[in-house]
């Protein structure tokens, strides 16, 4: 005897819900990975900056000038590609 799952069909609401958050749960998790790079990236940049120079090492332009600005480039990047690969999923899954 073979039992047919039947799959109930979700409303429009729940999909467009879901593939929200999971674009933006994937943005925040690029985005925080860049500032990481970003920031580890900066920070060694400023230590060998001033060896190099000499002079004391301020390290809020690890932040100011390296970190935040990969994180947001990062994050748009990350966005865009989320967004495209959510939109084409929906437009090419089937229902059964």
């Amino acid at each position: 005897m073979a039992f047919s799952a039947t799959h109930p069909h979700r409303s429009k609401l729940s999909l467009v819900l879901t593939s929200v958050v999971r674009v933006l749960f994937t943005t925040l998790l690029f985005t925080a990975g860049g500032m990481g790079v970003g920031l580890f990236f900066g920070i060694v940049g400023t230590i060998v900056y001033g060896i190099i120079k000499g002079g004391s090492i301020d390290m809020t332009n690890a932040y100011k000038h390296v970190a935040i600005p990969v994180a947001i480039t990062v994050g748009a990047a990350a966005f865009l590609g989320a967004l495209v690969l959510e939109v084409r999923t929906r437009r090419t899954r089937t229902s059964l």
